[in-house]
């Protein structure tokens, strides 16, 4: 639901589309939906992996990369479902808190999981235009080959 410029959404609501955006967000992903997850995004929006390592990008800037590199990592994925699912509004209707426990069944053989939590923000349109996300490292950059073409 587009806004007309300038109005905004009150906080409450802000809030409740954001977290309804988050389940869309994590639900496309198992499915693997990756075109359709992408919509989720801002044109411009960036998000930052501080704890990347070797192949993975410590920041991605841009729907369409974003979308590439999910692509790349969904390929190597038979399966994926998460274990833990949570939200956490902030102060700002317009960031969220999320903590995820991914299950990954790996083409090549294998699962991968991994603690991750990361923060979400969101424009006046409900798309994300920044993300920060937080894993262990050690786990993923393990498995990074497995599940990725590249």
């Amino acid at each position: 639901m587009a806004m007309p410029e300038g109005e905004m959404l009150p906080a409450a609501d802000r809030r409740a589309r954001n977290i309804d955006s988050l389940r869309r967000y994590f639900r496309l992903l198992e499915e693997g939906e990756i075109d359709e997850w992408s919509t989720l995004w801002a044109a411009e929006g960036t998000q930052l992996v501080p704890y990347a390592t070797g192949a993975l990008p410590r920041e991605i800037n841009g729907r369409d990369d974003i979308r590439v590199l999910y692509r790349n990592i969904a390929a190597g994925f038979e399966r994926l479902r998460y274990l833990v699912l949570e939200f956490q509004p902030m102060a700002d209707p317009d960031m969220m808190l999320a903590r995820w426990r991914p299950l990954c069944h790996l083409v090549g053989g294998g699962e991968y999981t991994n603690e991750s939590f990361g923060i979400f923000r969101f424009d006046a349109q409900g798309k994300i235009v920044h993300f920060v996300e937080y894993f262990n490292p050690a786990g993923f950059v393990e498995n990074y080959d497995s599940f990725s073409e590249e």
